[in-house]
């Protein structure tokens, strides 16, 4: 898979310090005594992490492995959970479901690893053999299997049901028409876009046309001509960003100037910079308390990455980010289980837990009821000139529709 499809995919599937520790505050008891679950020792938790260090995803999913460095590497700082250091081992699974499926196998019987930190496409793989073994789970939720299975924990579901909460802020910035710009290359995409122009449509808002675009096969000024011509005040796009700004470059010339420009990927540093210019207005949802909003939270996860993943040399990343917060819940699962810990016992303590917040990143989640449930509660930052991001909402919640895609 292209690093264009891969990052996008990722996006949709997309799309601190004593404040974080609130996330999952370690209990520095000593643990009473060994116990016979698997990974578990007196004095140390193993767990296994499971992601493509080689294949076409590798480079876009390189940043994980700093986030989960730094969450781990805070836990143990504070003592660890219930006494026990927590370490890991890692495979590659390449990006194919095969080789994920060869790597959870090795993790889980070969190093008797207690559970699993996920980040791959390709975790439909080995999802049916963890969850025969009630193997907990937390990770990118970037497969159907996510959705299914009571192991597999993640903070956050964007597939599934639309929510109205694109259309509340489109709705809001005065967007009253609008037109999709997507990409003939990948289903999971084109799936996100049907799910964006329910979410507009839910709220009162037209989408008067859907307009394809493949980069390096499409003129891109003869796709910006056609955009413009829709009469649309809206462009909602899920093309991936490196190929966005070729189509954005050429709007001016169109006359064209739309109220909003809504794009499902692109809070990212480098893609900005590399963009020149040509992202300036240009709103991402996020799914966690963005980087610019500050704060504690923030602030603690910065300290982290910078001590304990001095490698990702710009920690401001949507992945790494992500990672993060998927260990912190990871971490709070083994806290809730207690000082003996099964593998069932997790998964069912941490299914009871009413309210996580990764200590203030994210809005508040039941994990009793959130499996397969998208996210309704994003924050949305615009791209500036200077080549930064705004937040123009810190958390803007809406509500989840019907399957079926109406207004409800």
């Amino acid at each position: 898979m292209p690093r264009t499809r891969s990052s996008l995919v990722l996006t949709v599937a997309l799309l601190a310090l004593s404040a974080l520790a609130g996330g999952c505050s370690s209990d520095t008891q000593p643990a009473s005594a060994a116990c016979d679950t698997p990974g578990v020792t007196a004095d140390q938790v193993r767990l296994g992490l499971l992601y493509p260090d080689s294949g076409p995803t590798a480079s876009t999913l390189a940043a994980v492995r700093g986030g989960v460095d730094a969450r781990l590497g805070l836990a143990n700082e504070a003592g660890g959970v219930h006494g026990r250091k927590i370490v890991y081992d890692w495979r590659d699974d390449q990006g194919t479901t095969e080789a994920n499926a060869i790597g959870a196998r090795d993790l889980v019987e070969g190093k008797g690893d207690f559970g699993i930190l996920e980040y791959s496409l390709a975790a439909d793989g080995s999802a049916g053999y963890l969850a025969e073994r009630d193997v907990p789970v937390a990770g990118l939720a970037a497969s159907d299997g996510w959705s299914t299975r009571r192991n597999m924990f993640s903070f956050s579901y964007t597939n599934g049901a639309p929510t109205d909460t694109y259309g509340t802020f489109v709705k809001s910035h005065g967007g009253t028409r609008a037109v999709l710009l997507t990409t003939a290359l990948s289903t999971g995409v084109n799936d996100a876009g049907a799910r964006l122009s329910t979410s507009l449509r839910a709220v009162g808002i037209g989408v008067v046309d859907q307009i394809g675009y493949t980069a390096n096969a499409d003129n891109p000024a003869a796709i910006a001509r056609r955009l413009a011509a829709t009469g649309a005040d809206t462009l909602l796009t899920v093309v991936g960003t490196p190929d966005l700004p070729a189509v954005l470059r050429e709007l001016p010339a169109t006359g064209w100037n739309p109220k909003v420009i809504l794009s499902l990927s692109g809070y990212d540093g480098q893609a900005l910079a590399e963009a020149d210019g040509a992202m300036t207005g240009v709103v991402v949802p996020v799914f966690y308390r963005p980087f610019e909003a500050g704060g504690a939270p923030i602030a603690g996860y910065l300290d982290a990455m910078s001590r304990y993943a001095p490698q990702i040399a710009n920690p401001r990343q949507d992945l790494a980010m992500i990672a993060y917060i998927d260990t912190d819940l990871f971490l709070r699962g083994l806290q809730e289980a207690g000082a003996c810990p099964t593998r069932k016992g997790f998964v069912d303590a941490l299914r009871a837990v009413h309210s996580y917040d990764a200590g203030g990143l994210i809005s508040p989640l039941n994990l009793s009821t959130n499996l397969g449930r998208p996210t309704t509660c994003l924050a949305f930052v615009q791209a500036t000139a200077a080549g930064t991001f705004d937040v123009l909402d810190e958390r803007l919640c809406g509500r989840e529709l019907p399957a079926s895609g109406g207004a409800g």
